[in-house]
């Protein structure tokens, strides 16, 4: 029994020892792992490699064995990273004029772009085209060099071009996102200068945005299209074949609708090229809240060409710019493998231009305070409309009573004349009709009719007495006269202090009649 215990304990024990071994060993494998994946180069989510940094200040060697200089870090793209550069020689530089875009050997993007600058972008060839076409200013990036470099056991590429300015995007978003529309012509111009060089080389970019186009540093009003990554040749076949594996390549929001199935066309870029614009004219695209789904974003635009005038009320709100509706309708009638009609696609913009006062080769003004157009353009509110009031204007005394003012108490031949009441003394009266020009008839009669001012108990008027008080200190007031038919008649308006003089004399030409009235306005009204 005493036996048979010993050997339970013993075989207990040795379980357990198993069990301890068997949990370290495994618990060491698990750190290792974890420690090896620690030193695992960074992938993004389209699982190409991202490159460990390379110090400043290290020396790569380009095929021809020239020696470039590495600076900062100045961006990270989707497949490498990007620093600035100079030429070395021996001594470290003040200024780095280039850009070295660096990647591993086992990405692709950077491999193909290196390619496409070696056999198209050869400074010759594009001073040639520039030179043929009479361009002043073409935004064809230089190819300069390009060579391998190992760092910490992993192979890189690189490429050396030219350094440029600020991009597009960054400018679009410190100006509230809006471009001046004769910008954005000017803009549409040189890209399709470069558009046409490309695809005269059997080349599509399809990959036009704001933050692959870059502004000279050394000129502000040009701008380059760069990062050929996408680039390639376009398809000459004739039938029209979805390539899944290259569906939706590009960005999301500009992608052609050739693109989303994956097919390179010229007519793709010319349409890549049109929702960029819209985008700097409106500020946004309609699929803008659905740019994590390709295939819905695609189904918009495919919509957006059974109607056009349709899509760009929806971006424009009703007042769609003619040279963009005239763009887009050549756009919808080309064929996916048909060459673009380039001069057709210019001569919209540059009209465009003129209208507005501008030319083609102008300076880039990218603030929007100088007014244009803006997409989800909202009309300004109309303004107040005003009524014109015209005073009535008051005949003077010394004018000719030929005219007379419409009246019908004065049976339409009488003229009344005011007169202040301090004039009203008889040698004035006198006097101001001797300026009087009268008729032939030398016996002809006026009447002088002398209202007096009357005070009054309330600010508020009696309805009956129909009195207006307003601001105009005299107007012409209906006049009764039951005596003459044809007199002229003189009135004058005084006041309490100093009532004027009638004269009634027979012998006198002149009959003067005094009349009281509540109101010196009450003679003012004219009906």
């Amino acid at each position: 029994m005493l036996l048979q215990h010993d050997r339970f304990v013993k075989s207990t024990a040795s379980l357990y020892l198993v069990l301890i071994l068997f949990y370290t060993f495994n618990n060491i494998n698990l750190k290792m792992c974890a420690k090896v994946a620690k030193k695992a180069p960074k992938k993004k989510g389209n699982l190409h490699k991202m490159p460990d940094p390379i110090p400043a200040g290290t020396i790569l060697s380009d095929m021809k064995g020239k020696k470039w200089i590495l600076d900062k870090s100045i961006g990270i793209g989707g497949f490498g990273e990007v620093y600035s550069g100079a030429p070395y020689k021996d001594n470290t530089p003040k200024d780095y004029p280039n850009v070295i875009k660096i990647e591993p050997h086992g990405n692709g993007p950077l491999f193909v772009e290196m390619h496409f600058y070696i056999r198209q972008a050869k400074p010759e060839n594009i001073e040639a085209w520039k030179k043929k076409k009479k361009l002043s200013v073409f935004g064809m990036p230089h190819y300069i060099a390009s060579g391998s470099h190992e760092f910490n056991k992993t192979k890189y590429r690189f490429l050396v071009i030219d350094r440029y300015g600020t991009d597009l995007w960054k400018l679009f978003q410190e100006n509230n996102k809006q471009f001046p529309e004769h910008t954005v012509y000017k803009l549409a111009l040189q890209i399709i200068n470069v558009l046409e060089y490309i695809h005269n080389n059997a080349y599509v970019h399809a990959d036009i945005k704001g933050s692959n186009l870059l502004l000279s540093s050394k000129s502000p009003d040009q701008v380059y299209l760069v990062d050929f990554g996408l680039a390639t040749r376009y398809t000459t076949k004739t039938e029209y074949k979805p390539d899944p594996k290259r569906a939706h390549d590009g960005t999301i929001e500009y992608t052609s609708r050739d693109a989303h199935i994956g097919l390179p066309t010229m007519r793709g870029d010319m349409e890549i090229l049109g929702y960029n614009m819209i985008h700097w004219l409106c500020g946004s695209l309609p699929w803008d809240k659905d740019l994590t789904n390709p295939t819905n974003v695609q189904k918009q635009k495919q919509k957006a060409f059974e109607n056009l005038p349709k899509f760009l009320e929806q971006c424009f709100h009703d007042s769609t710019p003619k040279p963009v509706l005239e763009y887009m309708k050549l756009l919808e009638i080309m064929e996916f493998n048909e060459t673009p009609n380039y001069e057709k696609f210019i001569e919209i913009l540059n009209d465009g231009l003129k209208k507005l006062g501008h030319k083609p080769n102008g300076k880039l003004e990218f603030n929007n305070a100088s007014g244009s157009t803006k997409k989800a353009i909202v009309p300004k509110s109309i303004p107040r409309k005003v009524n014109k009031i015209t005073a009535i204007k008051r005949p003077s005394p010394r004018s000719k009573a030929t005219s007379p003012i419409r009246n019908n108490a004065l049976n339409d031949s009488n003229v009344g004349v005011l007169i202040d009441k301090k004039r009203a003394r008889l040698k004035d009266l006198k006097k101001v009709l001797n300026n009087i020009e009268s008729c032939d008839e030398p016996d002809e009669e006026y009447d002088i009719k002398i209202t007096k001012k009357k005070k009054l108990k309330q600010r508020t008027p009696k309805k009956e007495e129909n009195v207006k008080i307003t601001k105009t200190k005299t107007k012409i007031n209906n006049l009764n006269d039951s005596e003459s038919d044809t007199a002229t008649e003189i009135m004058s308006k005084g006041t309490r202090s100093r009532p004027a003089k009638s004269s009634n004399s027979t012998n006198s030409k002149f009959k003067t009649t005094r009349q009281c009235n509540v109101s010196d306005d009450d003679i003012f009204n004219s009906d």
